[in-house]
Parts: C-alpha cells; sequence; structure tokens
C-alpha cells in the first residue's frame, strides 16, 4: 500500500515539474448556457476566457466545433506566461428550434493539449410567416414548393406526394394539368382556390413505367386562370433504384459488389483548354452480374462513359471514363460524377477528379 502511495506522489510531482516548462491553459469556464433566446433574433455569442498559468508561450493551433451551427474567433497570437487570451464562440440559432448542447475542441501546445468547452440552450422557435410557409411566388399562387423531390424510388415502386400552395389573389384560381406523362398523375384539392385560402397539390409517380435508374427529372405544367403566367411549371426529380425490398438474406449474400480501385483522382496541374481525361477501374467482388445501370456528370463539360461491359460478370472488372473539357477554366477545378448500380450495399457511388486550371 504504501508502495502504491509512493508511486502516486512520484507521478504528481513529475508532472508538476514538467509543467512548470510548458504552457498550462486554463479556462475561466468550460461551460456556457445561453438559456431560452429567440430563433429570430440571430447569432448568439459568448467568450471563454484563459490564462497561461505556465512558464512558456502558448499558441492555440485549432478551434474545431461540434457542428456547422457553430463558428469561432480565438486568439492568434502566442500568449505569455501568465498572459490572457479567449476563444469567442458563436451558435446560430436559424431553422434549429429546440433544445441544443454543442462542444468546441481547443488544440494548443499547452500541457493538456485538448480542451472541450461546450454550450447549450433552448431556441424559441419563430412564429411563421406566410413568406415561411410558401416561399416560391408563382404569379399570385404562393407554394411550399416549385418541385417534388422522391428519394430512393424503387424500379417498382409507385410513390406519392404533395405539397402545399396558397392562392394570394382576390379572385378565385382553378388548377388544373395537361399533357402529363403516363408514369405521372396530379391532381389538386380544391381544384379551385378562393381568395387566400390554402390547398394541395398531389403527385402520384409510378417508377415501373419511367423504365429509368438514377436522377431524373420531368417537368410538369399546372394550368391557372391566373391572368399572370396561367402556365406554371413545376418540377418532378426522382431517384431511382433496383428493388432491393425483397431480397432475401441468401440473395444479398450473392448479390453482386462493385469495388473501384479509386473514387478519387487528382489531375494535377493543366493548362486551360487542355482535355482531361481518366479511368477509374471497378470490379464485380460479388457472386452475381454486376449491372452498371446509369453514369451522370453533374456539369455538362464533363462526359462520362463506360469503357467496356456494363453488365459485368462476378470477378470481372471494367472502366468508367470521365472526359473534362478545361475550356475558359481558371484555378481549382472539381468535377462529380454520379454511378448508380444494382450492387444493393452501393446501389449510388460518387467518382471525383480535381485538379488546378492554369491560364
Amino acid at each position: 500500500m504504501k508502495t502504491k502511495l509512493l508511486l502516486s506522489l512520484l507521478i504528481l510531482f513529475s508532472v508538476a515539474v514538467y509543467g512548470q516548462n510548458k504552457a498550462v491553459i486554463m479556462f475561466d469556464k468550460t461551460v456556457h448556457d445561453f438559456g431560452k433566446f429567440k430563433e429570430e433574433g440571430g447569432k448568439v455569442s459568448t467568450e471563454f476566457n484563459f490564462t497561461n498559468n505556465g512558464n512558456e508561450k502558448l499558441e492555440i493551433a485549432t478551434v474545431k466545433p461540434s457542428c456547422g451551427c457553430i463558428t469561432a474567433e480565438w486568439t492568434q497570437t502566442p500568449v505569455a506566461p501568465g498572459g490572457k487570451g479567449f476563444v469567442k464562440v458563436f451558435y446560430d440559432p436559424n431553422r434549429r428550434p429546440g433544445v441544443f448542447e454543442k462542444s468546441v475542441w481547443v488544440s494548443s501546445n499547452a500541457l493538456v493539449p485538448e480542451v472541450t468547452l461546450n454550450i447549450k440552450g433552448e431556441v424559441i422557435p419563430k412564429v411563421k410567416t406566410l413568406l415561411d410557409s410558401f416561399p416560391v411566388k408563382n404569379g399570385n399562387i404562393l407554394m411550399a414548393s416549385n418541385a417534388f423531390y422522391l428519394r430512393n424510388v424503387s424500379n417498382k415502386e409507385v410513390k406519392k406526394d404533395s405539397l402545399l400552395i396558397y392562392n394570394s389573389w382576390n379572385n378565385p384560381v382553378t388548377l388544373a394539368f395537361k399533357d402529363l406523362p403516363t408514369f405521372i398523375k396530379c391532381s389538386a384539392n380544391p381544384s379551385t382556390l378562393a381568395p387566400k385560402q390554402r390547398g394541395k397539390i398531389y403527385i402520384t409517380y409510378d417508377a415501373s413505367k419511367k423504365n429509368a435508374y438514377g436522377i431524373v427529372t420531368d417537368t410538369v405544367s399546372l394550368m391557372t386562370n391566373d391572368f399572370f403566367n396561367p402556365e406554371k411549371k413545376m418540377l418532378v426529380t426522382a431517384t431511382i433504384v433496383d428493388d432491393f425490398s425483397k431480397l432475401t438474406d441468401e440473395q444479398k449474400k450473392n448479390a453482386p459488389g462493385i469495388t473501384f480501385t479509386t473514387d478519387f483522382i487528382d489531375y494535377g496541374t493543366v493548362k486551360t483548354g487542355d482535355i482531361v481525361k481518366k479511368s477509374f477501374e471497378f470490379t464485380n467482388k460479388g457472386k452475381d452480374t454486376l449491372f452498371i445501370r446509369k453514369v451522370a456528370p453533374y456539369r455538362d463539360d464533363c462526359k462520362v462513359s463506360v469503357e467496356g461491359k456494363t453488365a459485368v460478370a462476378a470477378g470481372e472488372s471494367s472502366k468508367i471514363i470521365i472526359e473534362f473539357n478545361t475550356k475558359g477554366l481558371a484555378g481549382e477545378e472539381k468535377r462529380t460524377v454520379l454511378v448508380n448500380t444494382n450492387d444493393p450495399a452501393r446501389p449510388f457511388l460518387i467518382l471525383i477528379i480535381q485538379g488546378k486550371i492554369t491560364p
């Protein structure tokens, strides 16, 4: 027992001696409670002040917030022994109603190199105005959105959705749809909106009739008697994947499995006008045949193709080629391509090429 006590005292003494030759950061507080405050009031902030209780200069290396709702400022210059500094933390409550607890990690050259600061509080939600609920103005019709976003729709699924609309006019507005594709049905309830009345637009999307994969977008026309822009265009975007919902455990074990040698390529430095062409090799490491359903770039100046098979047997390989025209561009440029497959574990993958373009 005496041996253990002596050992503990020696460790404490060593730390104390060692600490004399180091910076020591001591905050006046490590937790701040903002209490209750209003969402519409904007950012709130607090300062965590500290003292360097060591014998060397203290330098803060990084201040890392736990989420994008937090930003921070801090003392950028070295703090002499006995000197003081600060870490100022800002919290943005916009669209974040309710109780919160967040952290900020402060790294420095101090004896204890990382300190955690915590903030908490409760954001009182703002009372929504008409424009908050209906931010899209289309003539005299206000809409919650001018688009339907249907995510993860299986290729055999019938998906339904709806969105709110509002008649800001002093006259009734009639609502109807024209020239709908066979895989989309739309209706409005009520079909005539009285002045200052709310309503809903309903959509039914039959992916089996669309016969496509990946991200696909269509346009529907909402016909009204609104004197300002009577034909109102609305987008319908769907992300269509294979139907994996009925796969048995055995089928999942025997499913295809796509593996790329890399999903990111740095093409280095090129000159404006050069054509960048990069190859992404992949292998089917599963047991069933792998199908590349769709490859789609996010920018028009980028071309994508499959060099080899789009139906890849187990153990076989193929390539996806990304070709990028740098004409008229300069600086850091990145291009992204979305790949859709029948691999139930990875139905969507993203490939990225990035580099620098000089004149």
